[in-house]
């Protein structure tokens, strides 16, 4: 009987320490390898939450964002970006990352241009857009349309540009003075972003990788 009772509790603490092992690998891949995501919104469209040819405003697809990649690399120009919002980080939201830190980003006349370190502005090629926003992205206020890039953070933007809620707004879903006044609130410091955008796993029916997006400007 002390025997039977010994096995059982063995078998019980084995049953435990498997448990734990498991809960401790789950928290450790979501945290600095994998984790999933619910796309909400229609800030990314058409790249993401297009739903049999329709901009899903609600939660839509789900994403697998990648961790690891930022462990050892910084974002790159065309990466899709899961970060926590500036202003309140209890939220997270996902746009795409147009300049690298150092870089002078100018909107003008629905189009955007960059300049690297004093150079030239070239305007960015932009294939991933749809009709609607191609040569259509609006800044917020008239006299607030360049962003110098501080080191260490990003300007980011939504591929869906008349309805997104990014840098040139400072993140902020209503016209406000404070964005103007405080221009460096339209950046994303490197320690917010969370991940990279990967794979699109649901629905079912548009499951697929997202590819890496390369420019001209990036080509020199």
């Amino acid at each position: 009987m002390k025997d039977k009772y010994k096995k059982i509790l063995t078998e019980g603490l084995d049953l435990l320490i498997n448990a734990v092992v498991i809960l401790v690998l789950v928290m450790i891949i979501q945290t600095w390898i994998i984790a999933p995501f619910d796309v909400s919104g229609s800030s990314m469209c058409d790249t993401l939450n297009n739903i049999s040819d329709e901009c899903e405003n609600g939660y839509g697809e789900k994403i697998i964002i990648n961790e690891a990649l930022y462990l050892m690399n910084d974002p790159a120009r065309g990466d899709i970006v899961v970060f926590k919002a500036p202003e309140d980080q209890e939220k997270y939201f996902i746009k795409r990352v147009i300049g690298l830190p150092g870089e002078t980003v100018k909107i003008s006349e629905g189009k955007v241009y960059l300049s690297k370190e004093g150079e030239d502005f070239t305007e960015l090629e932009e294939n991933y857009l749809n009709e609607t926003n191609k040569g259509n992205t609006k800044t917020y206020f008239s006299d607030l349309n360049t962003f110098v890039v501080p080191e260490n953070n990003y300007f980011l933007m939504g591929d869906n540009r008349r309805a997104s809620t990014d840098s040139r707004s400072c993140f902020s879903g209503t016209i406000s003075t404070d964005c103007k006044n405080h221009p460096e609130k339209a950046f994303v410091s490197r320690d917010l972003i969370r991940g990279k955008a990967w794979v699109i796993w649901w629905p079912l029916k548009n499951i697929r990788i997202l590819e890496k997006t390369s420019y001209s400007v990036d080509a020199k």
